[in-house]
């Protein structure tokens, strides 16, 4: 019997199996950002992992499905980051502000791997077009206090909130489309502003967005 075949039967225990699954879903998004979706192969992935090329399909099963893998992992990592950003603001407006601070931040950090998630992904795999949209939906959630607290905000569209993280979404994946991530940062006050209108109104939100 190979030694690859042998591992693929997956004779570690749940620790270690957790443990190399973790690995190669880092693995995975290095890869990612380094080459690209397209050119990423899953012996590159095992490599970097320090694994074989059994141990990637014994955890992650295929190149799709390792990379829905690291984008649920990567997207995990900034709605956490959000919630964070969230807790150190009392006010629902500044903790409006500070989640997209923290989520700009991100994006930009790992701008190249964020290329991979927000553009390349979406155009090959359902799944990953699927998460994109479950994301788009878990960070509308954060607005809807707004109706609660704001009585003008209380007759808008359902869809409002959905519309406005797309939009952000959409303009974020622009500029990653454009490889041009510094240009990002510089959008963060126009979007505030943007997020903010339907709520506190247009004057409120622009002094808000100045800081």
């Amino acid at each position: 019997m190979a030694d690859g075949d042998f591992e693929s039967r997956g004779t570690r225990g749940p620790r270690e199996d957790a443990g190399e699954r973790e690995r190669l879903i880092a693995a995975f998004a290095k890869a990612a950002s380094e080459h690209g979706y397209r050119d990423l192969t899953p012996d590159q992935v095992a490599r970097y992992a320090g694994l074989s090329r059994a141990r990637f399909e014994h955890h992650l099963g295929s190149k799709e499905q390792g990379l829905v893998a690291a984008q649920d992992a990567f997207l995990d990592r900034i709605w956490l980051d959000v919630l964070g950003a969230c807790q150190t603001r009392t006010d629902w407006p500044q903790r409006v502000r500070a989640a997209l601070q923290s989520a700009i931040a991100a994006v930009v950090e790992a701008s190249s791997l964020a290329r991979v998630f927000a553009v390349e992904a979406t155009a090959v795999s359902l799944a990953a077009a699927e998460r994109q949209f479950a994301s788009i939906d878990q960070f509308a959630s954060l607005l809807g206090e707004g109706r609660r607290l704001y009585p003008r905000a209380a007759s808008l569209p359902q869809a409002t909130e959905r519309a406005l993280i797309g939009g952000i979404f959409s303009i974020l994946s622009g500029h990653l489309l454009a490889e041009n991530p510094g240009a990002i940062a510089a959008l963060e006050s126009q979007l505030v502003e943007l997020l903010l209108i339907p709520y506190v109104g247009e004057s409120e939100a622009r002094l808000i967005s100045a800081g």
